[in-house]
């Protein structure tokens, strides 16, 4: 059969489209009803529905998960495909993908993030039409979002959401030394740290991982930033021992001071994954912490003592300003699949906005906004604590920045470049003049590979 007319029966099949509307688009194909009523005779003695392999993403807000689980089912159901569901998390989303590319058998729909459309850009379906459609009902994408879903102007991914998040602090402990809420790292994290932390307790002020992880990531990524470095220059050029040379060397000690000078992190904490400080700090062990709203999440969703004593923040900032990169969740169709309007049809289906309402506010707080109407939503003024979550989504910068954003900047960030090089100064023993040298070698190797497409 070829493929334009299994597509059709595919749709079909699934009920995205009535018997009347096949035979009419067939009859345009071929130019007569003959194949379309052949294709229908075979169809009525095939069994089942058409299978389809898609893979989401396992976040620690469970609640969302089983929401999101359930609308794809439905959706299964409604159209009798037969689904083959997999599950990434973050401990394993990036080889998954990697090893199903390189096998040739990616799936046919994925839930990615961030890196997805540009580190897998040449396995994937160009979806501009779809994503603008979807943006467009929806007053736009955010500009943030926007940057990480196309290059020069092909969308390689749907957007989803952002995960919010922000400084979670003890108020009640800020509260009892007289202290105001901190809005820079130094001196204003440090001190709210020293004096409400006790050691001898068992209670440190500042709970951040600088290992390779999606937080350890993160924190090094904005903390180079904030005091004005970054890893390329305004040209998208590598830039971590060069241009900003001064700037980031500053920003590295401060993340390693935070450990070993100033001494307000937990015994430990350069072996911490990402669950690590979310742990630490329910078992009461932190005065703060930056996380996404997964953290919120668990203490409000199991009624826990802390979440009344918890307020959550602006992500501090530096001697630059405060710069926060909250990536994008997103959708991308493989070009493998021989299902791509199924796929389509999925995605529309679970970004109705009915449906997402129902995923965000399961959500409490992490479901952050990628489109314009979705940011002005009222549940947003629901909790004084989602207020820090969705303006640090909105004020989000970009892999790359000050610079354009790259598939190289994206694969810096897959390969955990800057976690690295701050484990090779605190575990390593490298001064952080010879660490940023090191890590600039490899964004220079990087550089050159993935500038070439």
């Amino acid at each position: 059969m070829p493929q334009r007319l299994r597509g059709l029966a595919e749709l079909l099949d699934a009920h995205v489209i009535s018997r009347r509307e096949f035979l009419r688009r067939t009859a345009l194909i071929t130019g007569s009803t003959a194949a379309g009523l052949h294709v229908l005779g075979r169809m009525a003695q095939a069994q089942g529905g058409p299978k389809l392999r898609v893979w989401l993403f396992k976040s620690y807000v469970t609640a969302g998960n089983d929401i999101l689980a359930r609308q794809v089912e439905t959706w299964a159901r409604e159209r009798r495909v037969q689904l083959e569901v997999d599950w990434a998390t973050f401990g394993d989303r990036e080889q998954k993908f990697v090893a199903a590319i390189e096998a040739g058998n990616p799936p046919d729909l994925a839930e990615m993030n961030y890196q997805g459309p540009l580190r897998y850009r040449p396995a994937l379906r160009d979806v501009t039409t779809l994503a603008r459609e979807i943006a467009g009902a929806r007053g736009g994408l955010l500009p943030y979002a926007d940057r990480v879903m196309q290059l020069n102007g092909q969308y390689f991914g749907i957007a989803r959401q952002a995960f919010g998040g922000g400084l979670h602090i003890r108020k009640d402990l800020v509260a009892e030394k007289g202290l105001k809420m901190p809005k820079v790292y130094d001196p204003d994290v440090i001190d709210v740290a020293k004096k409400c932390q006790d050691p001898s307790k068992d209670l440190w002020g500042f709970g951040q991982t600088l290992n390779r992880c999606d937080d350890g990531n993160g924190f090094m990524q904005n903390i180079l930033w904030d005091y004005g470095g970054s890893a390329w220059d305004k040209d998208g050029k590598p830039a971590l021992a060069t241009t900003y040379l001064r700037q980031n060397t500053e920003a590295l000690q401060f993340a390693v001071d935070t450990i070993q000078k100033h001494k307000v992190q937990p015994p430990g904490v350069m072996s911490w994954t990402d669950p690590s400080n979310n742990e630490a700090y329910m078992a009461g062990k932190l005065v703060c912490t930056n996380n996404g709203a997964s953290l919120y999440y668990a203490m409000v969703a199991k009624k826990h003592a802390l979440a009344d004593k918890t307020q959550v923040l602006l992500t501090p900032g530096g001697p630059a300003g405060s710069f926060v990169f909250a990536g994008t969740y997103n959708w991308g169709i493989f070009k493998q699949t021989k299902h791509a309007d199924l796929c389509e049809d999925l995605v529309r289906w679970v970004e109705d906005e009915k449906r997402f309402e129902e995923y965000m506010k399961a959500s409490i707080g992490q479901a952050g906004a990628v489109y314009r109407s979705r940011a002005e939503h009222p549940y947003w003024k629901t909790d004084p604590n989602f207020e820090g979550m969705l303006q640090n989504v909105m004020r989000s910068v970009w892999p790359g920045y000050p610079g354009p954003i790259t598939p190289a900047a994206i694969e810096v960030q897959a390969q955990y470049v800057l976690c690295d090089m701050a484990g090779r100064v605190v575990v390593g023993g490298l001064s952080p003049e010879a660490a940023l040298k090191e890590a600039h070698k490899r964004i220079e190797d990087i550089h050159r590979i993935r500038s070439r497409g």
